[in-house]
């Protein structure tokens, strides 16, 4: 017959990893993406609506403040106090050595002002120059220019 038997010098003597490799590079690259996304996402905040709202894109030098509308703060997602934030961005700074640090600050549409102004207060003071305001972009139509 057509069939012969396999010689044993021909078994394979090792497995390649270098597809498994790869695959695990891009799952680590997807998540390192998407992991700051999320961060953000899983507090909860009705941002206000602004017609200049420009995307942010997250990198490493910047810490992410929020402040939902029942006042809780929160740097990278964890909830802290105001007394905490001063201490947070002083180790960021000794863990980032040389970089300039930048905040992108999110509050609820109802957290009262004084909050918003109070965090941003803190950040300034401790040299954080670079900051953003989130917003969302704006659903309704463009409000007329006011008559002069």
């Amino acid at each position: 017959m057509a069939a012969q038997a396999q010689d044993n010098e021909d078994e394979i003597s090792g497995i390649n990893v270098t597809p498994l490799v790869d695959i695990m590079l891009v799952l680590l690259i997807i998540f390192m993406v998407t992991a700051s996304l999320v961060a953000n996402k899983a507090i909860e905040l009705k941002l206000p609506e602004s017609e200049s709202a420009q995307a942010l894109k997250p990198d490493e030098k910047t810490l992410n403040f929020a402040i939902d509308k029942q006042g809780k703060i929160y740097v990278d997602g964890e909830v802290v106090e105001f007394d905490a934030i001063a201490p947070r961005i002083r180790a960021e700074r000794e863990k980032k050595p040389g970089v300039n640090l930048a905040a992108a600050i999110s509050a609820d549409a109802q957290t009262p002002y004084e909050q918003v102004v109070k965090l941003i207060d803190i950040v300034r003071k401790n040299e954080i120059i670079d900051f953003a305001i989130q917003t969302d972009p704006s659903s309704g139509p463009a409000p007329s220019a006011a008559p002069r």
